[in-house]
């Protein structure tokens, strides 16, 4: 699908995205697990995220078919940027609706919720690579890989900045901060909670999920910025120096940290500002902050994943051979 294609294509699904909450806002939404849609007002807030989000679209598929100069496509990118981080905000229970669903099944308004915070989520990730492509372009990225020749990393093998390593450990440190709060509890009696076992959550279920979040907080973190996240190591046999395939962790890094990173650090400390969260300053602030920083810095180690696992330049490899 050409650029112009997938811009039109990406605005379409924010006008159908700002129409559907306007017929939501007049006549009445469905009905949304425990009554809402966001943990951020409705009515008709989503309905002009859509508007400025399909309006950003639109202007980037008018940069794709004219010549615009360099100021006028970051004037656009920051545009799409702003309205795709705005929705992506506003619809920060997807993930957490889908972890819902895996573990504890559906129930009343789950459905109506996934679709709507689905969408939104959808939307806000299509605005985002609208931003991106705007961005490339006004930069003068090469137009085969999307890099700047001479400065962005040319192969996976190429060592990662500091900064990733920097993110990386910071998500360790952040998961270790969340886990000195479950030890505690456990050790206390207080885990698995009243909630979860009256919910019905079985012991495996929890131990799947324990084991699964230990690895998003050491392994993942780990990999998005050591070398052997990119290239399979010695020690795997047959796949030594093979690639690792790039979605599996980058994709994963960047789901898990922008989950924890809207959910936990923008929506949680909101609400712990306003005084909605009860317990022990102590246990909010590593809870809080735990997960606030276990987000951000899976954030910052994936953007150096990104980077360093572009394909090949195709000009280059044509130029070799």
């Amino acid at each position: 699908m050409s650029h112009g294609r997938f811009r039109v294509v990406a605005a379409v699904w924010q006008i159908a995205y700002a129409l559907v909450h306007a017929w939501w806002a007049v006549g009445g939404g469905p009905r949304f697990l425990d009554g809402r849609e966001s943990y951020f007002s409705g009515g008709w807030l989503p309905v002009v995220l859509g508007v400025v989000a399909a309006a950003g679209c639109l202007c980037a598929a008018v940069t794709a078919r004219q010549q615009v100069n360099g100021t006028g496509r970051y004037a656009v990118a920051v545009l799409n940027a702003v309205a795709g981080a705005a929705l992506c905000v506003y619809s920060f229970l997807f993930p957490v609706l889908v972890v819902s669903l895996l573990f504890e099944g559906p129930r009343a308004g789950s459905v109506a919720s996934l679709l709507a915070t689905g969408s939104g989520a959808a939307g806000g990730l299509l605005c985002l690579v609208v931003a991106a492509g705007e961005w490339r372009s006004a930069a003068q990225f090469c137009q085969w890989c999307g890099r700047v020749h001479g400065r962005s990393p040319e192969s996976r093998a190429a060592q990662a900045p500091g900064w990733a390593f920097a993110g990386a450990y910071l998500a360790v440190a952040g998961f270790a901060a969340r886990l000195s709060v479950w030890l505690v509890d456990t050790i206390a009696g207080r885990w698995p909670s009243e909630a979860s076992r009256a919910n019905g959550l079985s012991w495996s279920a929890m131990v799947v999920f324990m084991v699964l979040m230990g690895l998003a907080g050491t392994l993942l973190p780990l990999a998005l910025a050591h070398r052997w996240g990119r290239l399979w190591p010695a020690w795997t046999g047959p796949l030594r120096g093979r690639a690792v395939p790039r979605w599996l962790v980058l994709g994963t890094g960047l789901f898990i940290g922008s989950s924890l990173t809207a959910y936990f650090g923008i929506a949680g400390t909101t609400a712990w500002i306003r005084g909605d969260l009860a317990g022990p300053p102590l246990r909010l602030l590593l809870e809080m902050g735990g997960y606030t920083l276990w987000g951000v810095g899976l954030l910052v180690a994936a953007a150096s994943y990104f980077a360093l696992t572009r394909p090949p330049c195709p000009q280059l490899v044509d130029e070799r051979s």
